[in-house]
């Protein structure tokens, strides 16, 4: 870890329209500088990002669904996924999801570490870069693996 990273996270309150806009994705609530790396929290919003089956080898999510209807790929197994409901992916599970687009949902990921990837992948989808592309170019990065 960083040494921005390694430094104790001072207490926190945000409002509800504050952090950094992530273009085609939603937003970054909380922030893994705000938190000292601890954790980062997305709000997802849309379909147009969802992404495919992949792993992560060093951080777990923990997702909320608020909105919209979500299928989850856990694994092999399909699992539909109301809004209320949890989802927690333990690092080294394969996973992915798809959603409807009015869908939203809430995305903690520990430790803090795929801000960049969405900052990115959500950029190059507002500049009209193909998915297939900026996906290949994210391959591997960020500790998110194809699978």
């Amino acid at each position: 870890m960083t040494e921005q990273h390694m430094r104790p996270a001072q207490p926190l309150v945000m409002g509800p329209d504050e952090g950094r806009e992530l273009p085609m994705i939603g937003r970054v609530a909380v922030s893994g500088a705000q938190t000292g790396g601890a954790f980062e929290l997305i709000d997802f919003r849309g379909n147009v990002a969802c992404p495919p089956p992949h792993i992560h080898r060093e951080r777990e999510e923990c997702i909320q669904v608020l909105e919209g209807l979500f299928t989850f790929t856990i694994g092999t197994e399909e699992v539909e996924v109301a809004p209320g409901s949890w989802v927690y992916v333990p690092r080294g599970t394969r996973h992915g999801f798809t959603a409807s687009a009015d869908a939203r949902a809430l995305i903690l990921v520990t430790p803090a570490g795929l801000e960049g990837f969405f900052a990115e992948l959500g950029g190059g989808l507002a500049a009209g870069t193909p998915t297939q592309e900026l996906r290949a170019a994210l391959k591997g990065r960020f500790d998110s693996v194809p699978a």
